[in-house]
């Protein structure tokens, strides 16, 4: 009964049972096949929508960052133009500042100058204006000197009285000159000549060479107002000579005068 029911399938079964297989299994394959073209298709496709995603945020990041850097590159350039602005005006105000400089230096010598001069011109105005009463009171004192030298000169009882009026007067004048801002001055013997203060008018003959040169004897007081001689001194000075010489000369004016 086993055998029988068990029966061995036919030939055509087999053959049928082979046929359908093979499509089944290509069918399998196909599908297999279709749905890796699929998903390589759509990977494709994935890697392509990124791609251009990717294009697209690298330009609009490319874009944003040029834009910053031109927004920044303008702001560079206008801190630049603005340092280069207040540089101009700060060389404008030294400049500015230089030339007041100069010109309150310049206005402040121009001052003093006018000062010194108007200070100058007055002092030069004042002299020439006593200069001459100045003179006169010295030609008078000195006259005086000399008539009270001449009567000093007389027996004691003829010089008493006029010596000692014309000293008297000599010595108001003095005063005089002095209260005026007249300064008297006198040499003594041997004293440097000063050709500046003084005059010399009488050469004195010694045999002294150390002498020679200097004061030997003052004829008349010298006269400085404001550091200014405006009366040389009159003085007679040493000349020096030879003995050889002093001898030979008074010689010839002994034989002269024989």
């Amino acid at each position: 009964m086993d055998n029988i029911n068990k029966q061995e399938p036919s030939a055509s079964q087999n053959v049928i049972s082979t046929i359908l297989s093979e499509e089944m299994v290509n069918e399998v394959t196909a599908t297999d096949v279709s749905n890796e073209e699929i998903k390589e298709e759509a990977l494709m496709s994935d890697e392509l929508i990124a791609s251009e995603y990717d294009e697209q945020n690298a330009e609009k990041y490319t874009e944003e960052e040029q834009k910053k850097a031109e927004n920044l590159s303008t702001g560079n350039d206008d801190i630049l133009q603005n340092i280069i602005v207040l540089s101009d005006k700060m060389d404008s105000l030294n400049q500015l500042f230089s030339e007041k400089i100069r010109y309150m230096e310049y206005e402040e010598k121009i001052f003093d100058q006018m000062h010194e001069g108007l200070q100058k011109y007055k002092e030069d105005m004042y002299t020439q204006l006593i200069r001459q009463v100045l003179l006169d009171i010295i030609e008078v004192r000195d006259s005086i000197l000399r008539i009270a030298d001449f009567y000093l000169k007389k027996p004691e009882g003829e010089r008493n009285i006029p010596y000692e009026t014309f000293a008297g007067y000599a010595l108001d004048i003095q005063d005089i000159l002095e209260k005026n801002g007249v300064e008297i001055y006198r040499s003594s013997q041997e004293d440097n000549f000063v050709p500046v203060k003084q005059r010399a008018i009488k050469k004195v003959v010694t045999e002294n060479k150390e002498l020679h040169g200097k004061v030997a004897e003052s004829l008349s007081c010298g006269y400085n107002y404001n550091g200014r001689t405006i009366s040389a001194e009159k003085i007679a000075f040493y000349y020096y000579k030879e003995p050889a010489k002093i001898i030979t000369e008074n010689n010839t004016e002994m034989v002269q005068d024989g």
